[in-house]
């Protein structure tokens, strides 16, 4: 192990605010500008499966599908709302776009804090649906949760609940109808071989709530150990990687960021992003 990495190789990425399609929902550390970068450090002709352990808003699973098929990406959270909003977008857009209507129509700031008392937002469309109007408005685009799993983010202010098109919606679930969508704890992975692992995990040393849960690192530094031994490891974080004691046989590149992407608002911020073949 190199213990003694000091340093980010200079810098080659800068990610912009632009405008993607690749993209359901608002998220914190949303990944859905990264497609230039995941084009340079992405091998075309990769053999192999693809899992987004991490997976989140499921930014990278539909850059995964979009590119690759979704018959060989795996999606995976360990929060089953957001897992159930992916499920639907796959199984029942119509009904969700519908549904979403309904509150569109209905929206106000009483109505927002409304839905979010509501305990239905990981069972089925309508969960899904209430879920998705309340991503959809909240504050900054922030998608948190408290340590129970609620969602807890405020309303947006001065802004109109955001319309949903109903031919971009469909276009994305075409493109996930074959992704193998799963609600596990990352550890579940530690057995897979030979595939690419895409690991966005939450940021480590944010204290400032927007997670369900906060990783161990001497935890999370051991289910590196284990698979990057026999597959593929493409690792996103917003802090120094001296904190994970990568190999050498890593390469790690920094990102200026030209939008606020992490737990707090900035115009220019750093993350980096390793890969270890």
């Amino acid at each position: 192990m190199n213990k003694d990495r000091t340093s980010i190789q200079q810098s080659e990425f800068v990610v912009t605010n632009k405008r993607t399609n690749l993209k359901i929902i608002p998220y914190i550390g949303c990944k859905a500008g990264f497609s230039d970068i995941f084009d340079k450090i992405i091998p075309d002709n990769l053999p192999c499966r693809i899992y987004d352990i991490f997976g989140g808003g499921g930014a990278f699973s539909l850059y995964a599908c979009n590119r690759f098929g979704s018959h060989r990406v795996t999606y995976n959270d360990n929060n089953p709302i957001v897992v159930n909003l992916i499920r639907q977008v796959q199984t029942s857009p119509l009904r969700l776009w519908e549904l979403y209507n309904e509150h569109y129509n209905k929206s106000s700031t009483e109505y927002y804090y409304q839905v979010r008392d509501l305990c239905c937002l990981e069972n089925g469309v309508e969960g899904a649906a209430n879920f998705l109007y309340l991503a959809k408005n909240a504050f900054s685009g922030k998608i948190r949760f408290n340590s129970s799993n609620k969602f807890n983010s405020p309303i947006r202010k001065g802004s109109s609940c955001p319309k949903i098109n109903l031919d971009s919606l469909l276009s994305l679930s075409k493109t996930i109808q074959d992704l193998t969508i799963m609600n596990e704890d990352y550890k579940a992975f530690a057995c897979v071989n030979n595939s690419l692992l895409y690991l966005d995990p939450p940021y480590f040393n944010n204290t400032n709530g927007h997670y369900n849960g906060i990783l161990d690192l001497g935890e999370f530094n051991q289910f590196l150990r284990t698979i990057e031994l026999k597959n593929k490891v493409v690792l996103s974080e917003q802090n120094h990687p001296n904190i994970f004691d990568l190999p050498e046989s890593y390469t790690v590149r920094s990102i200026t960021l030209r939008r606020s992407l992490q737990y707090f608002t900035q115009n220019k911020s750093e993350e980096m992003i390793a890969f270890n073949y």
